[in-house]
Formats: C-alpha cells, sequence, structure tokens
C-alpha cells in the first residue's frame, strides 16, 4: 500500500477525506458535522498529508458549503477558546487547498508527495501556477527539506527573472561570486529610454570580453522587484517609442501645429499626455485613418510605457484595457506587440 492508502486506511473518515483529497465533487449529503470532523482530525502543524488533507477539507467547505454555513464552520473551527488556528491560518490553508485542487488528480498526487511538512512554505509555493508547481516538482526543485527561505527565492526567480537571474546563470543559485565595481549615475546625468538601454548592452559585452557578469541591484522583496520589472519595461517600451517616432520625422510636421500643442521637440511628445500624444500626431498628418495606418505602432509602444511607468494601479488598468481593446481590433498590431515582448525578453 503507497505512503496515501497507509494514511487513509487508518483515518476513520476515510471516505470523505479522499473525497476531498481527490477532488471528488461531494454531495450535499456532507454536512456542516462532516466538515468539522475532517477539521479536528488533522492539524495544520502535522505531517504533509495533514496538513494537504486539511487545506483540501477547508477548500472544499469553501465550495460546497452554502455562504451562510462556511462562515459558521469558519467561526467554529477558529474560535480561540477551541482552536489553535486563526484567521491568518486559515487564510493560508484555504489558499493551498484551492491551489491543490487546480491541478489533475494524478499529477496532484505526484505534487503533494513532495510537498514539505510545513504549512507556510506550502503557502509560498502555491503561489505558483498549477504548471509551475507541477515543473517544479518533476525537476526536484520542491523537495520535502525545502525551506521557507528557498522557496521565496525560487518564487522571485520564476516571477521575476530579469531582476533575479544572472547572465548565463538562470536557473543557478549560490553561484560564488565578488562584487568588483558600482556603476553609478549623477543626479545632473540623464539616462533613459534608448541610452540607457546602449549603455547596458555596451558593459554586458564588455563584461564578457573579461569573462564577467553584470547583475541589476537586487532587492529580495517582491514589491521591489515588482517595480524593477516594471522600470526595466518601461525602458524598453520608451527606445520603441523613440524609433518609432524620430527627431527627423518630428522635424518634418507643421510648426504651426508644434506650436498649437506648445511643443518644442521630439521628446516632449514622448512625454505628453496620452491625449495630446494622439491629438498632435492626427493633427499633425492630416487624419485619423493616416494615424491608425503609419503611427499605431507608435501609439502601442506609449500605451505600454505609460502603462509601465505609473504607479497608480487604476490607471495601469486602463491603460491596459485601451491596448487590449487596440489589440483586439487590430490583428496586426497584437502581433507587433507580441514580437516586441518576445525582442524584450518579457514571454
Amino acid at each position: 500500500m503507497t505512503l496515501w492508502g497507509d494514511f487513509f486506511s487508518t483515518n476513520f473518515l476515510r471516505f470523505d477525506i479522499v473525497g476531498l483529497w481527490t477532488g471528488d465533487k461531494v454531495t450535499k449529503k456532507q454536512t456542516l458535522d462532516t466538515h468539522l470532523k475532517i477539521f479536528k482530525a488533522n492539524s495544520h502543524t502535522g505531517t504533509t498529508q495533514e496538513i494537504v488533507t486539511l487545506s483540501l477539507g477547508i477548500a472544499q467547505s469553501y465550495l460546497s458549503l452554502d455562504a451562510s454555513v462556511f462562515s459558521l464552520y469558519k467561526e467554529k473551527v477558529c474560535n480561540p477558546r477551541s482552536s489553535s488556528i486563526g484567521d491568518k491560518v486559515f487564510s493560508k490553508l484555504k489558499t493551498i487547498g484551492l491551489k491543490l485542487l487546480e491541478i489533475d488528480e494524478k499529477k496532484r498526487r505526484d505534487v503533494i508527495e513532495q510537498l514539505p511538512p510545513s504549512y507556510s512554505t506550502i503557502q509560498v509555493l502555491c503561489s505558483l501556477t498549477p504548471e509551475e508547481l507541477v515543473t517544479a516538482t518533476k525537476s526536484k526543485v520542491i523537495t520535502k527539506k525545502i525551506s521557507i527561505r528557498s522557496a521565496k527565492a525560487y518564487i522571485q526567480q520564476i516571477k521575476f527573472p530579469r531582476a533575479t537571474a544572472m547572465d548565463g546563470e538562470k536557473g543557478r543559485w549560490g553561484h560564488k561570486q565578488e562584487h568588483l565595481y558600482s556603476v553609478m549615475r549623477p543626479d545632473d546625468v540623464s539616462l533613459g529610454g534608448e541610452v540607457l538601454l546602449s549603455l547596458e548592452g555596451a558593459l554586458r559585452r564588455v563584461c564578457t570580453d573579461y569573462g564577467v557578469t553584470l547583475q541589476h541591484p537586487k532587492n529580495s522583496g517582491a514589491a521591489t522587484l515588482r517595480k524593477q520589472e516594471r522600470t526595466t519595461r518601461e525602458q524598453f517600451w520608451r527606445s520603441v517609442l523613440q524609433k518609432e517616432l524620430t527627431t527627423r520625422w518630428f522635424n518634418k510636421m507643421p510648426d504651426m501645429t508644434k506650436k498649437q500643442f506648445n511643443l518644442r521637440n521630439v521628446q516632449e511628445l514622448h512625454e505628453a499626455p496620452l491625449r495630446s500624444f494622439t491629438g498632435f500626431i492626427i493633427n499633425a498628418t492630416g487624419s485619423r485613418d493616416v494615424f491608425w495606418e503609419k503611427h499605431s505602432e507608435a501609439y502601442i509602444a506609449k500605451l505600454n510605457m505609460l502603462m509601465e511607468g505609473t504607479e497608480d494601479a487604476a490607471q495601469r488598468y486602463n491603460y491596459r484595457r485601451r491596448k487590449e481593446e487596440v489589440i483586439g481590433q487590430r490583428t496586426e498590431l497584437a502581433i507587433w506587440n507580441n514580437v516586441m515582448m518576445k525582442e524584450g525578453g518579457f514571454v
């Protein structure tokens, strides 16, 4: 009998737990008491099997019970007088259970066999997609001995590869290295867009010649890594926009239109609000048809640049929605956007 068979054969709730564990549909005959018994039979500080069974039980109660009954269930299991589990732990266990239920039954068994006996570590790993969890299990990245620190490091490597991986060393941890130099930018020196990317390319070529690597500054915080990733994307799209709308092109535009929009150079156009950006190009080129025919790619680059550059989540959503609306109507723009994303190393 397998490890899981041994575990379940000694549990008086074997039928109910196996049903939860395999993701079988729970019938309406399973009452609140059944869910409470499953909860009481397992511990969040116990073995991997207990943690997983408890998590799946919570997830299935969330999916199968009416909202009012589930609230009563949560109230009973999170009661400080009778339980060691609080709201935060309960939420983590529910997250684990819901994520595991997304995985195909056979693959889920393999994943569970590799999980460590720590609900905190498992919850961190569950920020991966189901496919990423399966892959990490098959490649032996996830093992019963993985620590929460290693789990967080792996998550950051997967979610923010450009910010965490070294050149030529992606996927390798613990690479011994010595910090030789830092490159500093004085406040009075402006670097951005294509110029910054050009500097990075030159530094990488020099580093390759001498057998050393160039790394971006690291920070273990997910928020910082996310911000670094957005900054990299913004710089990339800025460079694309600079190639689409050049100084030479801008100089050929009517002076009257430049004066109307108070633009002295193409850099000011690049930085202009979206309405002024599109308004200038439409007026300068003569029509919306010409705008979409000749400058639609510049418009998408501008949307991407604005989306990655803003700290306002609502505004970022609006830019993303507008971009998806445009490329959804124009297949050639969708293809171009994907090609650019691949060239930038973002997909």
